[in-house]
């Protein structure tokens, strides 16, 4: 029988026995309870992941911790509330991203290596067994406490490849960075309508929204101006919505 935390009557079997001041039991001082800990919080991940993809970032922590084995004092542990669980989550989508980023300039054409990021980090989702569908997409991930993290690493690395496919001749020249980023923060409106009766679809309307982008001779002029960069963040970065 699993020997219960002290202090903590919800202790499973994933959690390790403790003696005075948290100490292991085992002789090794502490790295048996880093190991473990370390096991948990993976576990945890791993089952938040799969509910939110199964049931949105709605889904109660009661319920990730049912799902990954683990007693509600050994979440809080790791997790002490639900936005630092989620965010847990939205950061391994942020380091991922920017991975795909910076493949997507390294090896993509630049007249196309900004539609591959973006159809690459919408489709994958966070990586394991199951991912959480267009979470690169979410209000909490553009918004709320992953704000500053998506500004400091992924747009930047946007920003080039925006540039870099407008001095091929592939983005018209009267398109501002920001419009790309409204188009693209669109999707998730479009994938919301279309996903529950035609998944997928969502690839078509990306298509369209870069023919938009394409120059063309008989293009209009696009009016009115567009949003300028602090513009645009400053109203990104309103507290997070589901």
């Amino acid at each position: 029988m699993p020997v219960p935390v002290a202090g903590c009557a919800d202790s499973t079997p994933g959690d390790v026995p403790v003696g005075k001041r948290g100490v292991p039991t085992g002789s090794d001082g502490d790295r048996p309870l880093r190991r473990d800990a370390e096991r948990n919080r993976t576990r945890i991940l791993a089952a938040a992941g799969e509910l939110f993809a199964d049931q949105g970032l709605e889904v109660g922590v009661d319920e990730i911790a049912r799902r990954a084995g683990v007693g509600m004092g050994t979440l809080y542990r790791r997790f002490p509330n639900k936005d630092a669980l989620v965010d847990a989550i939205l950061q391994t989508v942020v380091e991922d991203s920017r991975s795909v980023a910076e493949q997507a300039l390294a090896t993509r054409p630049a007249a196309d290596a900004l539609r591959w990021f973006v159809i690459q980090t919408v489709d994958v989702g966070v990586p394991g067994e199951r991912s959480v569908k267009h979470v690169f997409l979410s209000n909490r991930l553009w918004t709320g406490r992953m704000h500053e993290l998506m500004y400091e690493q992924i747009v930047p690395l946007m920003q080039r490849m925006f540039d870099n496919a407008r001095a091929a001749g592939a983005i018209r020249p009267d398109v501002a960075f920001t419009d790309v980023l409204v188009l693209v923060r669109a999707l998730r409106g479009v994938i919301d309508v279309t996903d529950p009766v035609a998944p997928g679809t969502w690839h078509r309307h990306l298509q369209l929204i870069f023919d938009g982008l394409h120059p063309r001779a008989t293009a209009e002029p696009l009016v009115p101006g567009p949003l300028d960069f602090e513009g645009y963040r400053s109203a990104t970065s309103r507290p997070a919505l589901p």
